[in-house]
């Protein structure tokens, strides 16, 4: 038999990464394009309220993502590509504090991202095993 995280377990990692996320964005600058900047606001102070996403809200997530891997492309080239793929967190960027920012930007993403998932998968399978049963 295996142990799991309980299900308010999971909703609390994901609504404290999540609100580690937004917080660390609003502090790093991350510039908006002025047609998505209203979504992303409602989904930053839904986060930092310690709101659990869905739907819609979870595709603006996805666009601040790769928001944040172009950003970080400009940066240095090809780095917001590896950033968002690899774990970036030992990586020494003394001398670039405004990469460096960008960075720990992009792991809170990823940890929030895994966060958020884990919890959906965890809720989408006690939904089926209670229609199972």
């Amino acid at each position: 038999m295996t142990t799991s995280n309980s299900l308010e377990d999971l909703a609390f990692h994901a609504i404290r990464s999540g609100r580690a996320f937004a917080r660390l964005w609003h502090d790093a600058g991350i510039e908006a394009h002025r047609v998505t900047r209203p979504s992303w606001t409602i989904t930053l102070n839904q986060l930092e309220a310690g709101r659990l996403l869905k739907g819609v809200d979870l595709d603006g997530v996805t666009a601040m993502g790769e928001a944040l891997r172009r950003v970080l492309n400009t940066e240095r080239a090809g780095y917001g590509d590896r950033a968002m793929q690899e774990d970036t967190r030992y990586d020494d960027l003394l001398w670039e504090p405004r990469l460096d920012e960008l960075r720990r930007v992009a792991e809170a993403y990823k940890h929030f991202c895994d966060c958020h998932e884990r919890y959906a998968d965890r809720l989408t399978a006690e939904r089926e095993a209670a229609r199972a049963f």
